[in-house]
């Protein structure tokens, strides 16, 4: 019996230190396993950050720091940036964007496609573009929304609601916003400013002009500056020169006129249009006693003037050609026009027509009183004059202050009879 207490006690003593080591190993490996745990879970953990950066667009930047599985600690870091095409430069002063050439069939067909400023316009049709530094040319039509620098020529009519600063050139119109340089067409013009030359085969209308209008029918202008050359002119201010049958000038002169020369007898009647500077005058003269009777000593002429004034009278200088009317020679012009009109071109060789050229020159200078323009009576000298020994002039209008001697220089190796006469006017 004691042997076995003994033993036990030795298996008892023997048992207590590996338990007791069994019971501590079981501690320490629980803990080792919760910090691995705790480490995971935060090497797994996700952080992201967005920032907004804001230059001329608004960019997001993502940025997240990712710990795969397999590499615990590991950052990734990602940026995302949306791409834009680099911006078009716009024309603040048409609104197009620019590109160096336009070819268009019509408009809306056409590279590229769209409104363009542009160097270089074609159309074998029609193009519509914004401004043209350059040239744009088309079959038909051209119509551009800005400026044009350069040359615009078209077919048939070229538009613009701005300045042309060089040629803009169509075959029926064109109407700009304003020109620096010249227009041409084959029957008008338009333009609300014109700094240079408005030449069209029917008509030119501008509201200024500085320069030239040259038409075939008539040329309208506010205001002008220059010269116009057309059958009739019509302007509210003229600055200048106005060359036509009629001359319609708010600030010119449109007059009518009688006057009565005493040593011819003879009555002229008299219509001057224009501007102060230089008018026409057309006149009709016929012997006092057949006055608005019969053709008889009948005498047409016209004259180029400028009136001026001189203290306190108004003078008026006109340098003309006057030339006989013969009633036998009216008559014989008016065969040969029937005779052409009837195809019977045999019959009319317009020899009368040519033999009645017996044309001379004229000088006159009549000087009034008060204003230039209105009404008022007037006196003068008006001088006929041709090549010595001619009879040019006819013999009723051959005298010189009471007699039949005339005045005789020599200009150019030449000698010129003239014949001052003076004569007493009204006009109107």
């Amino acid at each position: 019996m004691k042997r076995i207490l003994i033993l036990a006690a030795a298996v008892c003593a023997a048992s207590g230190p590996l338990w007791a080591q069994d019971s501590g190993t079981g501690t320490t490996d629980d803990y080792v396993l919760q910090k691995a745990r705790d480490e995971y879970n935060a090497a797994n953990s996700t952080q992201t950050t967005q920032t907004t950066i804001t230059e001329t667009q608004t960019t997001t930047v993502e940025t997240q720091t990712t710990a795969p599985a397999t590499k615990p600690g590991t950052t990734t870091i990602t940026i995302e940036i949306p791409w834009a095409p680099a911006p078009v430069k716009i024309s603040q002063e048409s609104g197009h964007p620019y590109f160096p050439f336009v070819f268009s069939f019509v408009p809306g067909v056409s590279f590229p496609f769209g409104i363009y400023d542009t160097s270089f316009s074609a159309a074998p049709i029609g193009a519509i573009t914004g401004s043209v530094f350059g040239l744009q040319g088309a079959g038909v039509f051209n119509i551009s929304d800005g400026t044009i620098q350069g040359m615009q020529g078209a077919g048939v009519f070229n538009m613009t609601g701005r300045e042309v600063g060089g040629f803009q050139g169509a075959g029926v119109f064109n109407i700009a916003g304003g020109i620096r340089g010249a227009q041409g067409a084959g029957v008008f013009n338009i333009a609300d400013k014109v700094s240079g030359i408005q030449m069209a085969g029917v008509f030119n209308i501008a509201d200024e002009m500085h320069g030239a209008q040259l038409a075939g029918v008539v040329n309208i202008a506010g205001k002008a500056d220059g010269a116009m050359i057309g059958l009739v002119n019509i302007a509210d201010e003229l600055d200048g020169v106005a060359i036509g049958l009629v001359n319609i000038i708010g600030n010119g002169i449109h007059d009518f006129a009688l006057d009565y020369q005493f040593d011819s007898r003879m009555t002229y009647a008299a219509y001057r249009s224009g501007t102060p500077f230089l008018y026409a005058a057309f006149t009709a003269g016929q012997p006092s006693t057949e006055f608005l009777r019969t053709a008889e000593g009948l005498t047409a002429g016209a004259a180029l003037g400028h009136r001026f004034k001189f203290l306190f009278l108004t003078a008026d200088i006109e340098l003309g050609m006057e030339t006989p009317v013969d009633p036998a020679t009216l008559d014989a012009i008016y065969q040969d026009i029937v005779a052409v009109s009837n195809d019977d071109f045999g019959k009319s060789d317009f020899s009368s027509l040519l033999g009645s050229s017996r044309s001379f020159g004229t000088l006159r200078a009549s000087f009034g009183f008060g204003n230039r323009r209105g009404f008022g009576p007037y006196i003068g000298i008006k001088a006929d004059f041709a090549p010595s020994g001619s009879t040019q002039v006819p013999a009723t209008m051959q005298r010189s202050f009471g007699t039949a001697v005339p005045y005789t220089v020599t200009v150019f190796d030449t000698s010129i009879d003239i014949w001052p006469k003076w004569f007493l006017g009204l006009k109107f």
